[in-house]
């Protein structure tokens, strides 16, 4: 039974090993991808969107579809905010979290990075994409984003249609413009390199959708969050497994729109070593 116990001991203390080598190569390469773009083109850390748990000594930058809603749940939860209006569709997570969690201004936050276990959580940039898509544009829950669809719908349909609903292609295309043009995006597909200003912040993790469940046992091993976080769905589900959405909707666009697309999102794939071939793969190949 003893022999049992330390082999069990063992793998665990090896995995998290392996999980705090991935992390400080995740941290070296944000670095180095910093050093070649120039800090991402930015000067000015952007503040907006990190929120400073100091109960729990935790700094978190909001990167909106990459798991926030249970981040936003546990955050509030922890508030002392009860389930039934975290769970509410009427509640604005973000808005709550912040009469408990005030914004910073840079030079406080640049401090709080320095005595705080600072993390993000990043997610491929088209994966991404795809989520805000079909929750907020095909699911149409929220009266602005029913009117934003069928904005988007009109712009590139004459057809007389006032209420169509728009497709990926047409939702592409609209981001593109609204990068080119200078315009703010939504939130929910605005690049990570313009919510958190990653490469002039410092981050002890770097934690990523598609390893979530390692990369969160990790962070709770460096922090005092044993049995607080408590896993949520408040999402709606999706409707397709993921490779069949990427080939659903990515099939939709023409190389120069993909590669238009990609020019938008560009920071993010390379500052978080993600990589572009399971999506351009499906491009149409003619115009």
């Amino acid at each position: 039974m003893l022999i049992c116990f330390c082999i069990v001991l063992y793998g665990f203390k090896h995995a998290d090993r392996t999980v705090e080598k991935i992390n400080r190569d995740r941290l070296f390469h944000l670095r180095e991808a910093c050093e070649r773009t120039n800090n991402g083109g930015k000067n000015t850390i952007e503040t907006s969107f990190y929120i400073h748990v100091k109960n729990e000594s935790l700094l978190y930058c909001l990167v909106f579809k990459s798991g926030t809603t249970s981040w936003f749940y546990n955050i509030n939860r922890w508030a002392g905010i009860s389930e039934e209006t975290i769970l509410d569709d009427k509640t604005d997570n973000f808005n709550l979290a912040r009469q408990k969690y005030p914004w910073e201004n840079p030079r406080v936050l640049l401090t709080s990075m320095k005595n705080t276990y600072s993390f993000i959580v990043v997610r491929n940039p088209f994966e991404r994409l795809i989520s805000a898509y079909e929750e907020r544009l095909l699911g149409q829950l929220h009266p602005y984003f029913k009117n934003l669809s069928h904005q988007i719908y009109r712009r590139y349909h004459d057809d007389g249609n006032h209420f169509g609903i728009p497709s990926f292609e047409d939702f592409a295309r609209f981001v593109v413009e609204q990068s080119r043009n200078k315009k703010p995006a939504d939130l929910h597909w605005r690049p990570i390199n313009d919510l958190c200003t990653p490469c002039l912040a410092r981050y002890d993790s770097i934690l990523k959708m598609e390893t979530f469940a390692q990369d969160i046992e990790y962070l709770t091993n460096r922090t005092q969050l044993h049995g607080k976080i408590k896993p949520v769905q408040m999402n709606r589900s999706r409707r397709d497994r993921v490779d069949r959405l990427i080939e659903k909707y990515f099939s939709q666009l023409t190389k120069q729109q993909f590669d238009d697309l990609y020019d938008v999102y560009r920071i993010d794939f390379e500052l978080f070593q993600y990589s572009s071939e399971r999506f351009s793969k499906y491009v149409k190949q003619t115009e």
